[in-house]
């Protein structure tokens, strides 16, 4: 359990925490995850909150929509090394809240 421990603390300062992407960012796409962010006015995200907030979609919910047309604005917005980060903390919160939920947690740790 150490390993496991070590390997999740790693990833919460290194990925979900900290990194190359604002963590501002990346909380707002764990809170487009869990289903608590208002997006009744697109309008109202910088482009590169929209386009984090649609990979974020594409990676929870509709593979589909990472076409060439989201490759395009992502990678006008973002390093290939924060992709990297900014998909692999998507999906590492993704795991995590729907685990939290089979566990009957709520899906945010709101520590």
């Amino acid at each position: 359990m150490p390993a496991a421990q070590e390997a999740f603390s790693y990833t919460r300062d290194n990925v979900l925490r900290g990194g190359l992407v604002e963590a501002a960012l990346k909380e707002l796409c764990f809170r487009y995850l869990a289903g608590d962010l208002d997006q009744s006015d697109p309008s109202r995200f910088e482009p590169r909150e929209r386009a984090a907030l649609d990979w974020a979609h594409a990676i929870a919910s509709d593979s589909d929509r990472a076409d060439d047309e989201l490759w395009s604005r992502l990678h006008g917005l973002f390093s290939d090394e924060e992709l990297v980060e900014l998909g692999c903390a998507i999906g590492f919160e993704l795991g995590q809240q729907h685990w939290r939920r089979t566990l009957g947690l709520p899906g945010r740790d709101l520590e």
